[in-house]
């Protein structure tokens, strides 16, 4: 712990005395944002804490107001985040979540292809809708339940593939929704102050396709490396019906993805329609006061820091003398091969932070980028958004990958080589439909 803070104290003095020829106030921050990105890669503290380190230097070192530094810990996106975390809090408390799953799992079928195809397809919707890592605990139990009963050790092929499929439907799945990944939501605030609004269903117009392609995709890419060696599984089968809270969370819940995809007709929007769930949830005693505890406070405190350092980097300028950097390098370039040099940048950089980190150190770049090429501000962003999501390739590039890997069932090397497939499918599928259909 005290060589890699060290590191990151080295690096940093490193930076602030290196005369990069930029003002003051833009070289503070670039020394605060190599600090915090060190930081946040080496994880020697807690990422939210890193979080709050960074908006503790940015007001004592970058003397940028106090106001400036912790509004974007409470922006309208982290209301949404709460909502979406808070409905989750209640479909776990009520079992929903492994209700819904065990009800649609039995009905794919015992054959090992139809199976892990509803597995994943059940899970990528589950991941929309809650965090992936929630997602991932609540149906990963479930497949290696089937696995169990079916006597599949952990060294069967198929025992790997449906346990990375698991973890890659999550990370997947996660793109569709503004809530289901954080980077998504880093976008939308960012676009939201040019002026450029993108709703629920918006979101969903560019990012849900992608999810569509990449689940089928990663389904028979990961068949064809770990090829069942059984005709039949073992289905566990439950039964049992929705008791009344049940009923009432199930409802609270579709009324609130109903209200959010309606966004445009209504004119509500979506952060203040992630009040109604909460709102619901404790008007009708669903929730209490410990419920609340269980929130994701870590998750939004992270999210909120690489807001305030994205909104530092903006204001300071530096995002536009990093932007002409790379205009210099991207200039000239098909626009076809700028967003695979953007996507690619994205999944190598998440390979290295987390994906909220990197979308707070790659987002703000972008909005710049794009007006120096004459590219689409939406269409920059939220490619970047969705490569920083696509870490398919190492265990710690996402939680999904960690929990697979921590089940025993596969080994780094499995993940590498099947992730490492997709994360260029995937660039290459992300790439094309930018170019075509944004």
């Amino acid at each position: 712990m005290l060589v890699k803070l060290g590191l990151a104290t080295v690096l940093g003095l490193l930076f602030y005395f290196a005369d990069f020829g930029l003002p003051a106030n833009a070289h503070a921050v670039l020394v605060i944002a190599v600090v915090a990105m060190i930081l946040w890669l080496t994880e020697v503290v807690p990422l939210h804490v890193t979080s709050l380190l960074v908006a503790f230097l940015l007001a004592v070192f970058a003397k940028i107001p106090g106001t400036d530094v912790f509004a974007p810990f409470f922006d309208p996106v982290i209301v949404l985040l709460l909502g979406g975390f808070v409905l989750a809090v209640a479909l776990q408390k009520y079992a929903l979540d492994k209700k819904i799953a065990y009800t649609f799992i039995q009905k794919f079928g015992a054959t090992p292809k139809r199976f892990m195809l509803g597995v994943m397809t059940l899970t990528a919707f589950f991941s929309m809708w809650m965090t992936n890592t929630a997602t991932t605990a609540t149906i990963l139990p479930i497949a290696i339940a089937a696995l169990v009963a079916s006597k599949l050790k952990k060294t069967d092929s198929y025992s790997k593939a449906l346990v990375l499929g698991v973890a890659y439907a999550a990370t997947i799945g996660g793109i569709s929704t503004i809530i289901g990944s954080t980077p998504n939501a880093i976008v939308v605030s960012f676009l939201a102050k040019e002026n450029v609004i993108i709703g629920f269903a918006s979101w969903m117009y560019y990012a849900f396709p992608f999810v569509v392609v990449m689940i089928p995709i990663s389904w028979f890419v990961l068949l064809q490396m770990f090829k069942p060696k059984i005709s039949q599984l073992k289905i566990i089968r439950y039964d049992g019906k929705y008791n009344f809270s049940q009923k009432l969370v199930l409802f609270i819940f579709l009324v609130t993805i109903i209200l959010w995809l309606t966004d445009k007709i209504h004119g509500v929007s979506t952060s203040i329609i992630a009040l109604v769930p909460i709102i619901l949830l404790y008007l009708f005693k669903l929730l209490n006061t410990e419920d609340f505890s269980k929130v994701q406070w870590s998750a939004l405190v992270l999210f909120g820091g690489g807001l305030s350092l994205g909104s530092a980097i903006h204001s300071t300028g530096l995002d536009l003398i990093m932007a002409e950097a790379l205009k210099n390098v991207l200039s000239g370039l098909p626009v076809f091969i700028i967003f695979i040099c953007v996507g690619a940048f994205g999944i190598i950089l998440t390979a290295f932070l987390s994906n909220t980190a990197a979308a707070s150190l790659m987002i703000p770049i972008m909005m710049p980028l794009s007006e120096g090429l004459g590219l689409d501000i939406r269409v920059l962003a939220i490619l970047a958004a969705l490569g920083v999501s696509f870490d398919l390739i190492l265990p710690i590039g996402t939680p999904p990958g960690t929990m697979a890997y921590s089940t025993g069932y596969i080994r780094v090397w499995d993940m590498v080589k099947s992730g490492l497939i997709l994360s260029a499918i995937g660039l290459i599928v992300l790439t094309l439909m930018a170019y075509w259909y944004w």
